[in-house]
C-alpha cells in the first residue's frame, strides 16, 4: 500500500484546488472531460529533474457548487536528494492573495507547477481541507485491486477516462462522493496507483453485514471495477461476489433483513472481504484518516490481492479525470442526511479562473455554537461539543454523558437515521432516549449507555416496551460496553434452572399496589422467576411470596393476608413510617424515613424480557476512537461451524427446558434456524436440523437433564422440554405488571428511596 501521508487527525492539510471556469458564467464553461491534460500534468512533474516524490494524492468529491478536485504532493522520505520539487526554470504565475505567506512552501511550489502545466482557463488556489463533516461513521466504499504481477496496461474506451465515466454517473443519479487517487512513480517508467471511491448517501450506508445485502438486492453496490475492461483489475466486491456469497432474506422472519451466505465450496477469504466492506480501516484510507496503513495492508495479503496498482504510464490518461459536474444537485438531496462537504478554506489565489467567484466552492468552518441555521449550506458541527444537546425530561437521561448523547445522535444521523425524542414519552424506563428510524427499516428504541453501567433489567425494558418489533439500539462509548450490552440481550435472563428461568429486577420501578409500596426486610434476597407457563414469582430465599403471570394476571401475595411469618410489608407515603402487613395491620412505626430505609427496602419489578432473544431486533454500536462498530447481539455458538448438532444442543439447553409442554421437532428446527440463519457463514438447512430434533428425540425419557439426554441412550426426549417463558403475542402484552408500578408520584419517590443495588449473584 502507497505511503501517502495520512494522519489520524488531518483536519489541516494543505491542498492545491483546481478551479472550473464557467460556475457563474456558463459561456466559460469547458464541456470535456480533461483526464488526459491532468495525467500529462503530474507525468511531467514526477520526471521533472530533481523532483523528489513520494506520491502524489488527488482528493476529489462533490462540493457545494461543483466537483472539487485537491491535490497535494508528498516528499520522498530522503531529504537527502534536495527538496521536493524545483522552482519551474520560468514562473509565469503570480499569486493574487496577500495570505500566501500562510502557505507550505512544498504546497505553494506544487500548485506553481500544476498551474504552468494546465491550460490558462483553469484556476489554482491553495486551501485547507477537513473531511471532519464527511463523518465517522463508514459509507460504501470500494477500490482497485490486481492480483496481476506485471504492470498493467488500461485502454480508454472513449472519449473520457474509466473514473470520469463512473463519476458521471455518480453525478446523474446525484449520489454524493469521495474518490481518492494515489499515484507514486516506481523509477521505471510505471507508476503505482491506489484508487478508492465512497459513496455518501443514505442508500450506502455500510456498518453491518446486512447492509451488504442491502445493496446486493437493490443494486446499490459500487461497480468502479466493471468500469475498466481488463481482467487485471478487480475490487473486493466483485471479490465478495465471486466468492460465493449470496444476499438471501427469510419470509418468516420480523422484521425482515437481509443476511449474506456464502455458499457451499466458496473460499474462507469471503470473510476477510466482508470486513473490507464493512470495516473502518477502508473509509479512514479514503478520508485520509487511516495513519498506519500496515493492518489493511495486512488483510489484502492474506487475500492475495494488492491494493496498488503497477501500471503503464501511458494508463494514467485512462484512470484519471477531471469531471467538473456543473450545475449538479447532490448534498441538497440530502435533508434528513448528516453528512456536508469537507470544510474548505483558502490561503492563496494562484490563478482565477475565468468566469467564476471561486468563493462559491468555499465551506468555512462555522464558529463554535452557531445553530441558528438548519439550511444545507450551514456548515455541520466540526466537533462533537458543537452539537445540540437533545431537551428531555430532568432526570430521565440517566448517567451517559452529554457528549456521548451528543456523539450518539451525531453517527446515527450520518448512518442515515432520523431520531425523534418524543417518541419514547410512553416508554416505561428512563433510559431510553429516542426512537430511531432507520429510511428503509423498522424502528428501534435509543439506549446511550457510555460505560457499560444501564441496569441489564432496563435495557431488558428498553427493549420490551418500546417500539411494536421490539427493536433496540444501544450506543456505547467502548467496546467492551457493547459487548456487555450485546450479552444481555443475547439472554436477557441471569440464568435457566430446571423447570424455571432467573429474571433481572428494574431499578427504575418497582410493585406499588393502590397506592402502598411493598418493601421487606432490607437484608432479605430476593428473586424473580418465570416458568414456561408464564408465570412470574418472586422468591424470598425458598419461599415464594408473590406470583403473577404475563397473560394479564396481576402480581399477588401467595400467603394468606393474616400471616404472620410473611416478610411482605407495606408502606402508605402519605402517612408517618409505618410498616402494615397484607391486611393493613399496622407492625413498626419509625421516627423518619431514614430509619424505614435502615430496615427494609422497596421490591424491584422483574424485567420479563419480550423475546427470548433479540435477534435481529437489536444493535449494539460502540463508538470508541477508531470509529462506530458494530458488536453483534446475536447468541454466537462457538462451535457452530464444526458441528450443526453442537448448535441445536445448545440452543436447546440454552432456551428451553423442563415442562409439560410439548415442543415438535419442525418447532425447535424451525426456531434454532431463525437464530443461526442471520450470524451463519453458510446456509442453514431447515431440512437437516429437524432430522437431528428427531434423532434426539428418540431417545428414551427419564427425568433428568437435557445435558445428560444427549450423553446416555435411557434418558428424555425432546418433547419434554418447553420454552423457557412465552413471547410475546397478540395475548402477552410486552409490559405486564405495568398496573403495579408508577413514576413521577409521591409513591414511586418513597419507594426510589427504599431502594438499594440488585446483587445478580
Amino acid at each position: 500500500m502507497l505511503t501517502a501521508s495520512q494522519t489520524p487527525a488531518e483536519t489541516d492539510a494543505q491542498w492545491v484546488r483546481l478551479i472550473p471556469p464557467g460556475v457563474t458564467d456558463p459561456a466559460a464553461r469547458i464541456a470535456d472531460s480533461m483526464g488526459g491534460v491532468l495525467a500529462q500534468a503530474i507525468e511531467t512533474i514526477c520526471t521533472a529533474a530533481q523532483a523528489n516524490l513520494r506520491a502524489i494524492d488527488i482528493l476529489c468529491y462533490r462540493g457545494l457548487a461543483h466537483e472539487e478536485y485537491l491535490l497535494r504532493a508528498c516528499p520522498a522520505p530522503d531529504s537527502s536528494r534536495g527538496s521536493a520539487l524545483p522552482i519551474p526554470s520560468d514562473p509565469e504565475i503570480e499569486t493574487t492573495s496577500a495570505s500566501v505567506q500562510d502557505s507550505d512552501t512544498l504546497t505553494v511550489r506544487f500548485g506553481t507547477w500544476l498551474a504552468d502545466q494546465l491550460v490558462d482557463r483553469v484556476g489554482v488556489e491553495i486551501v485547507t481541507c477537513d473531511p471532519t463533516p464527511l463523518g465517522r461513521t463508514q459509507t460504501l466504499t470500494t477500490r482497485l485491486v490486481t492480483d496481476a504481477e506485471a504492470p498493467i496496461a488500461v485502454d480508454r474506451a472513449g472519449s473520457q477516462s474509466h473514473l470520469a465515466t463512473y463519476l458521471d454517473g455518480l453525478l446523474e443519479r446525484s449520489v454524493p462522493h469521495v474518490a481518492r487517487t494515489i499515484i507514486a512513480p516506481t523509477g521505471s517508467g510505471t507508476y503505482h496507483v491506489e484508487q478508492q471511491v465512497g459513496q455518501f448517501s443514505p442508500q450506502a450506508r455500510t456498518l453491518q453485514r446486512r447492509d451488504l445485502a442491502r445493496h446486493s438486492k437493490r443494486d446499490t453496490a459500487p461497480s468502479l471495477a466493471a468500469q475498466y475492461d481488463t481482467d487485471a483489475i478487480t475490487s473486493p466486491w466483485e471479490l465478495l461476489t465471486e466468492d460465493g456469497w449470496d444476499p438471501k432474506t427469510w419470509a418468516s422472519q420480523s422484521p425482515c433483513h437481509p443476511t449474506l451466505h456464502r455458499q457451499p465450496g466458496a473460499g474462507t477469504a469471503a470473510s476477510t472481504l466482508v470486513d473490507l466492506c464493512t470495516q473502518q480501516l477502508e473509509y479512514q484510507r479514503l478520508l485520509g484518516t487511516l495513519g498506519d496503513p500496515q493492518p489493511l495492508t495486512d488483510q489484502y495479503d492474506a487475500l492475495e490481492y494488492s491494493p496498488t496498482l503497477e501500471v503503464e504510464a501511458a494508463s494514467l490518461t485512462s484512470m484519471l479525470g477531471l469531471v467538473w459536474g456543473y450545475e449538479t444537485s447532490a448534498w441538497d438531496t440530502q435533508h434528513d442526511f448528516d453528512r456536508r462537504p469537507p470544510i474548505l478554506e483558502p490561503l492563496a489565489l494562484l490563478r482565477a479562473a475565468p468566469g467564476t467567484d471561486e468563493t462559491a466552492g468555499h465551506h468555512p468552518r462555522a464558529p463554535a455554537g452557531d445553530e441558528s441555521s438548519s439550511h444545507l449550506w450551514t456548515p455541520a458541527p466540526a466537533t462533537t461539543a458543537d452539537w445540540p444537546t437533545p431537551s428531555l425530561r430532568a432526570g430521565e437521561l440517566g448517567p451517559a454523558a452529554p457528549a456521548v448523547t451528543r456523539r450518539a445522535i451525531k453517527r446515527l444521523r450520518e448512518y442515515g437515521d432520523s431520531l425523534s425524542l418524543a417518541a419514547t414519552l410512553g416508554v416505561d424506563t428512563p433510559w431510553a432516549i429516542a426512537e430511531r428510524r432507520p429510511p428503509d427499516g423498522d424502528p428501534s428504541s435509543l439506549v446511550v449507555d457510555d460505560d457499560g453501567t444501564v441496569p441489564p433489567g432496563e435495557l431488558i425494558a428498553a427493549a420490551s416496551h418500546g417500539v411494536e418489533t421490539h427493536a433496540i439500539t444501544v450506543v456505547t462509548e467502548t467496546q467492551a460496553a457493547a459487548e456487555r450490552a450485546a450479552a444481555i440481550l443475547r439472554e436477557p435472563f441471569v440464568e435457566a434452572a430446571d423447570s424455571e428461568t432467573v429474571l433481572y429486577p428494574r431499578t427504575a420501578r418497582h410493585w406499588i399496589t393502590s397506592g402502598h409500596v411493598a418493601v421487606v426486610p432490607r437484608e432479605m434476597p430476593l428473586q424473580w422467576t418465570i416458568d414456561p407457563d408464564g408465570t412470574v414469582r418472586l422468591y424470598a430465599a425458598d419461599a415464594c411470596l408473590v406470583s403473577g403471570t404475563v397473560w394479564g394476571d396481576p402480581l399477588r401475595p401467595t400467603v394468606p393476608f393474616d400471616d404472620p411469618s410473611t416478610p411482605l410489608r407495606w408502606v402508605d407515603p402519605d402517612s408517618s413510617p409505618v410498616v402494615r402487613t397484607t391486611d393493613g395491620v399496622a407492625r413498626d412505626q419509625y421516627d423518619t424515613p431514614a430509619a424505614l430505609a435502615a430496615e427494609y427496602r422497596s421490591i424491584p419489578l422483574p424485567a420479563v424480557p419480550a423475546r427470548r432473544w433479540w435477534s435481529p431486533r437489536a444493535t449494539c454500536l460502540s463508538l470508541g476512537p477508531p470509529g462506530p462498530s458494530v458488536v453483534d447481539p446475536r447468541r454466537r455458538f462457538g462451535r457452530y461451524e464444526e458441528s450443526l448438532e453442537t448448535a441445536l444442543e445448545e440452543f436447546v439447553t440454552t432456551y428451553t427446558c423442563q415442562a409439560e409442554t410439548t415442543l415438535t421437532a419442525s418447532t425447535i428446527a424451525t426456531a434454532c434456524r431463525r437464530l443461526l440463519w442471520p450470524q451463519s457463514a453458510t446456509v442453514v438447512s431447515h431440512a437437516k436440523l429437524k432430522r437431528l430434533v428427531t434423532e434426539l428425540s428418540r431417545r428414551i425419557t427419564g427425568p433428568v437433564s437435557f445435558d445428560s439426554a444427549l450423553k446416555k441412550a435411557d434418558t428424555m426426549t425432546l418433547t419434554q422440554r418447553g420454552w423457557i417463558y412465552p413471547d410475546t403475542t397478540a395475548d402477552r402484552p410486552a409490559a405486564p405488571f405495568a398496573d403495579a408500578t408508577a413514576a413521577g408520584t409521591p409513591t414511586a419517590s418513597l419507594a426510589e428511596t427504599l431502594a438499594i443495588d440488585p446483587d445478580y449473584k
